[in-house]
């Protein structure tokens, strides 16, 4: 009877500082930075604050996202992916909020295209006023991931 073995290679991933398996790289940790001070918008209009086009066959495990405003009514930032708002982040009063998640339990699994939009839900929104996202995330084989996306 012939002898079988199975090899999980493993790669030491830079960002985290440990070492992942091959078939769940999590290297090129992905951000997207976006602080915008010079948008107008009439009311009801939205605009693309980022855009990520994500590979092929991967999905995008967001383990951090960050959307601040210095506007007084708040903010409202759709999440669209592939032409469908998935999610709309909202603030109620200027400042920010932070999210966490991480490789095992993202905050999304993103795939196609993704835009990251600012809203001007609650009336025109004036240049210099300071809107801004941060999204960080790693990608991985679609059929790698344990649950459906």
């Amino acid at each position: 009877m012939p002898r079988v073995e199975h090899v999980r290679e493993e790669l030491w991933d830079q960002a985290t500082k440990e070492f992942r398996l091959k078939s769940l790289p999590t290297t090129p940790d992905v951000e997207l930075a976006v602080l915008r001070d010079d948008i107008a918008l009439d009311p009801g209009s939205e605009t693309t604050l980022g855009s990520l086009e994500i590979p092929s066959g991967s999905v995008l495990r967001v383990t951090l996202l960050r959307c601040l405003t210095s506007d007084s009514r708040g903010a409202l930032f759709p999440v669209v992916q592939n032409g469908g708002t998935i999610d709309n982040l909202y603030l109620s009063s200027p400042g920010e909020v932070l999210v966490t998640g991480d490789i095992e339990k993202p905050i999304y699994v993103l795939q196609g295209t993704v835009n990251l939009n600012l809203k001007a839900a609650f009336g025109s929104i004036y240049a210099g006023t300071i809107y801004g996202l941060t999204i960080h995330g790693y990608y991985s084989k679609q059929e790698s991931l344990r649950y459906v996306t």
